[in-house]
């Protein structure tokens, strides 16, 4: 059954290796980065402003979109993005009455790992908006049997650990 996963979680939790991963895994596996979606503006506001909100709100729009042709078309969808639960609402509306199954993990790592991790690959351009995320997603509340620690493994074993708890269903949303 062609299904919808969205893998989220401050930056520097492995979300975008994770989900190529766990894509490569299903016969018709899909990763969609949903950062890609956000070079389409000609003129972006950076998506952590927070006069952001329609743009970071009609790019979620069209990559749940997106995810909902793909899985329509018999994929395995992994869409990967900061979609914090603040935008389930919004994934929800986009979905409409699709049947399609959603299921929700969100990655975390301490503040120290996720700044090193994204240090590591861009340098310290970033910090702010590491510190910021992970703040966000500090409180999960109704979402916190979603959460998966990634600080003491690396992306292989998170994947081989997430696939069969996400074929199981035990991250899927009602």
């Amino acid at each position: 059954m062609s299904a919808i996963t969205i893998l989220t979680g401050c930056p520097g939790t492995g979300k975008t290796t994770v989900a190529g991963l766990l894509a490569k895994a299903k016969p018709r596996g899909l990763h969609i980065p949903a950062d890609v979606f956000y070079t389409f503006p000609a003129h972006p506001i950076s998506p952590y402003r927070p006069a952001a909100l329609e743009q970071n709100t009609d790019v979620i729009t069209a990559a749940t979109h997106t995810a909902k042709s793909f899985a329509g078309r018999g994929y395995t969808v992994l869409l990967d993005g900061i979609f914090g639960p603040w935008f389930l609402p919004v994934i929800r509306g986009a979905l409409g009455a699709s049947e399609t199954p959603l299921s929700y993990v969100v990655l975390g790592a301490p503040l120290d790992i996720a700044l090193r991790r994204v240090q590591e690959r861009i340098g310290h351009e970033r910090d702010h908006v590491v510190r910021q995320l992970h703040e966000a997603f500090a409180d999960l509340g109704e979402y916190a049997r979603h959460a998966v620690d990634t600080a003491a493994r690396d992306a292989t074993a998170v994947a081989a650990e997430l696939g069969p708890a996400i074929d199981r269903g035990e991250f899927l949303l009602a």
